[in-house]
């Protein structure tokens, strides 16, 4: 009987090179177009069965594992590597031509990239497009991170009753509603999405609950707010601009919003002199 065979570690070390550089490849893929967090966590978005922070933990730590297998591959072939590695140095040398280009190349694209030149920046711009594009009426929260309030502090942010919202849930069905619970515990614990507990919540149809938290000022210019609200255009740009905000005139709301970590609703406020913080 033949002696079993001899487990080869540096075969079982390329072998998880492979496979975790085919994880980190797939994960970020889909976190380039996965939407953004306020979005995510507000319809608790999934791909594939993952939530996405789910995948930035997979793709976080197949990451960091990577780097402590790479350092192990190298080990086990450092032989090869390093005879490798001098004559390519060796015939590099002589060639000083491609090895200038090379290096010309590979600080520029660092460079270009950092200083957001195309094509650089449209690669970041489309994965930006993708993510923003997850973002609708239906999928938008009325306030950033809305399902971390609680539901006293949503009801106070939406200008709502909070005993009349309270009454509302508890004739809907919804169990353990309190005041203090936030929006993504009280979803949780009746298997609903924060979302679904906010069109509950919400006394409004849904049409009219978007215009009235502002989902519809993302598709809007300056110059229409304004005429809206009855604003003088001046009164507005300078209102923007003591809140560090630029923008140009056929601009929508959204497009200067993801500039900033507001939202076209924060943008609209500014617009209407009104404080960010419901005060």
């Amino acid at each position: 009987m033949g002696r079993p065979a001899r487990f080869n570690k540096k075969a079982f070390v390329s072998f998880l090179t492979l496979f975790y550089a085919i994880v980190i490849i797939l994960t970020g893929i889909v976190l380039y177009f996965a939407p953004p967090g306020r979005v995510a966590h507000w319809v608790e978005w999934k791909f594939l069965g993952m939530t996405k922070e789910d995948w930035q933990a997979v793709h976080t730590i197949f990451s960091f594992i990577f780097v402590v297998i790479a350092g192990f591959h190298l080990y086990y072939n450092w032989v090869v590597f390093w005879s490798y590695l001098k004559s390519k140095v060796v015939a590099g040398i002589k060639m000083k031509q491609e090895l200038v280009w090379a290096s010309i190349l590979t600080v520029g694209v660092f460079v270009l990239t950092l200083g957001e030149v195309p094509p650089f920046s449209s690669v970041m711009d489309l994965g930006e497009y993708l993510s923003n594009s997850w973002s609708n009426e239906q999928t938008e929260p009325p306030i950033p991170h809305a399902e971390l309030f609680t539901l006293k502090e949503y009801c106070q942010e939406t200008k709502m009753d909070l005993q009349r919202v309270m009454q509302k849930l508890q004739r809907e069905g919804i169990q353990g509603v309190d005041s203090l619970i936030t929006i993504g515990e009280l979803a949780e614990k009746n298997g609903l999405t924060p979302a679904e507990l906010a069109q509950k919540i919400s006394e409004k149809p849904a049409s009219a609950a978007g215009a009235a938290g502002g989902y519809g000022f993302g598709r809007m210019t300056v110059a229409q707010i304004c005429e809206r609200e009855g604003i003088p255009l001046e009164q507005a740009r300078e209102r923007l601009s003591n809140a560090h905000i630029e923008f140009q005139e056929d601009e929508t709301l959204r497009t200067i919003a993801n500039r900033t970590d507001l939202k076209p609703w924060d943008l609209a406020k500014i617009i209407k002199g009104e404080s960010l913080n419901g005060d």
